[in-house]
Parts: C-alpha cells; sequence; structure tokens
C-alpha cells in the first residue's frame, strides 16, 4: 500500500527550521499541525502517533475508523487488540507521540492526527531502548526521511542495532554499522517500526531551532 503523510500548519506554516530535509514532506513545526494518513481497506498499516493531541487515546486519535477497525498494540512480546465499536475503542489504549501500532480500517479511509509537535524549536525528546529487546517506536517528531538522515537520531545507536520496518506483507530488516543503515530504508511521518539495541542506550531527536 502506498501511503503518503501530509503534516501543515492550521494556522501558520513554519517552513524554515525542517526545510533541509527537502526529501521528507514536513512544512510545519511546534505549532499546531495534521498529519493524514490514507489507510486501505482491510490492510494493515503499522502507524506511530506524530503529534501531542493532549488526550493521546484511540478514541481521539482513531475516533473516525469504521466500526469493527482494530488496532494492534505491543505489549513487549506480542500484541494486544482493540476493535472499534458503535460505543467507540475497546479498550481504549493511550498511544502517545513514539508509539508505534498496527491499524487494520474495515473500509478505505483517511485518518487525519491532529495536534502539536512535543518539543519546541532547538528542543529534544529521548526515547530510552533498553538491550535486545524490540520497541515497537516511531518518530515522536515527525521527520521523514530514511534511516541514515541525521535528524531522525538513529545514526547515533550501537552498531548492530537492527530495523525491522513494515512493507504492506511482511518486515524489511536494516541493521546498524560503521558505515551507516544498511539498507537504508524511508521513514515517513506517521510510520511505526521496530527497533532493538544490543546495549542500553538513548534514541534522542532534536527539532532544529527556528530561523
Amino acid at each position: 500500500m502506498r501511503t503518503k503523510t501530509l503534516l501543515l500548519s492550521a494556522a501558520t506554516v513554519v517552513a524554515g527550521a525542517l526545510a533541509a530535509q527537502a526529501q521528507s514532506n514536513v512544512f510545519s513545526a511546534n505549532v499546531v499541525g495534521y498529519v493524514s494518513v490514507p489507510l486501505a481497506a482491510n490492510t494493515f498499516y503499522l502507524a506511530a502517533t506524530p503529534l501531542n493531541a493532549d488526550t493521546n487515546d484511540l478514541n481521539t486519535l482513531l475516533g473516525a475508523l469504521p466500526n469493527k477497525s482494530s488496532v494492534q498494540i505491543w505489549n513487549g512480546a506480542g500484541f494486544t487488540p482493540s476493535t472499534k465499536t458503535t460505543g467507540g475503542w475497546s479498550p481504549d489504549f493511550t498511544v502517545n507521540p513514539g508509539t508505534g501500532y498496527f491499524i487494520s480500517s474495515v473500509g478505505a479511509i483517511t485518518n487525519t492526527f491532529v495536534g502539536s509537535v512535543v518539543v519546541g524549536f532547538g528542543g529534544s525528546v529521548t526515547n530510552a531502548l533498553p538491550a535486545n529487546l524490540f520497541q515497537l517506536v516511531g518518530s515522536p517528531i515527525p521527520f521523514g526521511g530514511t534511516l541514515n538522515d541525521t535528524n531522525l537520531g538513529l545514526t547515533a545507536l550501537p552498531n548492530k542495532s537492527s530495523v525491522q520496518v513494515w512493507n504492506g506483507n511482511g518486515f524489511s530488516p536494516s541493521t546498524k554499522t560503521a558505515g551507516g543503515w544498511s539498507p537504508d530504508l524511508p521513514i515517513i511521518p506517521g510510520q511505526g517500526f521496530f527497533v532493538t539495541s544490543p546495549t542500553a542506550t538513548n534514541w534522542i531527536q532534536t527539532l532544529p531551532a527556528a530561523p
């Protein structure tokens, strides 16, 4: 499934701080905005919450999905399901920015995540990664690019770290070596992926300072 995402300011477009990301489609930062993610019917998509909606529960983030749609939340060893009904999502999990999860919609729909970037210009966000445990994550700052792009912050992970990117039918692996990530897979805003590190480390991302 081809998925396009778009982050726009709901009030003011702030492009300068992210202009260096010519390969991405991020156009604003630290403002109220949205990321639109098209979902094909009955197809699993590995998403990640890209913006802070203050109340980051499924009913807020995915309330527009049709009934009988489902979400799979990673619990560290497997997946815990949630289902959309006329009463909303049950269980109504909280999925904060940077949390990855599978979405399956029973009908084709574009889901729009609305919120603000989790840090201000020049600010950083840290995601602690334990040793040798798969974490289902996404970029908590809605950056786009490839694994070797410095804005994503994954180049600082230890060698022999690994990433698993969902390709619609299974996972495409990438491994960190002294030469960087190989293959250099693309990541778009709102996309989830698995990451594991051979040693406990911090994955740190920094939003560029305002121009």
